[in-house]
């Protein structure tokens, strides 16, 4: 009987043997259309067996909708991106490391083993025999999504550093760029050439190149580039929880004030178009004296709030006119 016992235990423990092979875990991943091998409660404990010499990374995730995962479903594209961009490595590397994934919905045991309370999380674990068995001082290292974020750029440079070999990630060819482009310009060619009689005119108008050449030095010379680069916020906090829009000091600048710049600017620059275009086509002489008087009114009273913003901005600024 006693021959028949030990045949019998070692029968019991051979699928456990098995299941806990890099072999057996390299057959399952290929026959994977992504790569990754999905895992329930009981196959969880047999691919982290104590005896494995292989790494591990899963994650743990909830993609049904009646667990309303959105953070879920938006990094489950990266994983798998990184998942597929392994399967590229040779054979006998790729043997030396896997990716699985864990559902809440087919291991809702092993969560409330780990106390998980949010999704998704992503481990890797380390081999725990073999010759690799101490590159890592860590049993788990869980990957930082609030520093990390949700991309596969960021995964892939983490998950890269701990695999037995450095991996490229593997971007698949997109044909659709390639039909939708030629496609636009073809349509937008074919669009202006009909539009043509229209167009023309307007390219070649000087009020419409001079309108656009003003909208952009006004633009430019505001400081709207200074607030996209510097990401300058729009207003800030005054005094007494009051609404500033005025930065003091000429190296700082807010938004709201950048837009009131570009308005005075503005201002002034079409005072001096009608002084010199459109009040000199007035045929009226009275006309022209009024416009003259108007629009010489508004340069000045404008250039005035210019240069008091200006004093207000750095109380050291000598000039005034009539503010």
């Amino acid at each position: 009987m006693r021959p028949f016992t030990l045949l019998s235990s070692l029968l019991l423990a051979l699928p456990l043997t098995l299941a806990s092979s890099a072999a057996h875990w390299s057959a399952i991943a290929a026959k994977s259309k992504d790569g990754i091998i999905k895992l329930d409660s009981q196959s969880y404990e047999e691919l982290l067996a104590l005896d494995r010499d292989y790494s591990v990374s899963i994650l743990l995730t909830a993609l049904p909708p009646q667990y309303k995962c959105q953070p879920c479903h938006v990094f489950d594209p990266a994983f798998n991106s990184v998942a597929a961009s392994w399967r590229k490595v040779p054979k006998q590397v790729r043997e030396q490391h896997f990716f699985a994934k864990l559902d809440f919905e087919n291991g809702q045991e092993v969560y409330q083993q780990l106390g998980l309370t949010s999704a998704p999380t992503l481990q890797f674990h380390p081999p725990l025999a073999g010759p690799n068995r101490n590159s890592n001082k860590l049993s788990v290292i869980t990957y930082e999504l609030n520093r990390h974020g949700l991309t596969a750029p960021p995964l892939h440079a983490w998950q890269s550093g701990l695999t037995p070999q450095p991996f490229s990630l593997h971007k698949p060819f997109n044909p659709i760029p390639f039909i939708v482009i030629p496609l636009g310009l073809i349509t937008v060619a074919a669009s202006l050439y009909s539009m043509r009689q229209l167009l023309v005119p307007l390219v070649q108008s000087r009020i419409v190149w001079g309108t656009g050449s003003m909208i952009l030095i006004l633009t430019f010379t505001s400081g709207y580039m200074w607030n996209k680069i510097k990401g300058a916020p729009y207003v800030a906090a005054g005094p007494g929880g009051s609404v500033s829009w005025i930065a003091n000091g000429y190296s700082n600048q807010l938004g709201l004030e950048s837009q009131v710049v570009g308005g005075i600017y503005g201002l002034l620059a079409f005072s001096i178009v009608a002084l010199t275009v459109f009040v000199p086509a007035q045929s009226s002489p009275v006309k022209q004296r009024i416009g003259v008087y108007l629009w010489l009114a508004m340069l000045v009273v404008v250039f005035s709030l210019l240069i008091k913003l200006f004093r207000i901005k750095n109380g050291g600024y000598p000039f005034g006119l009539l503010f």
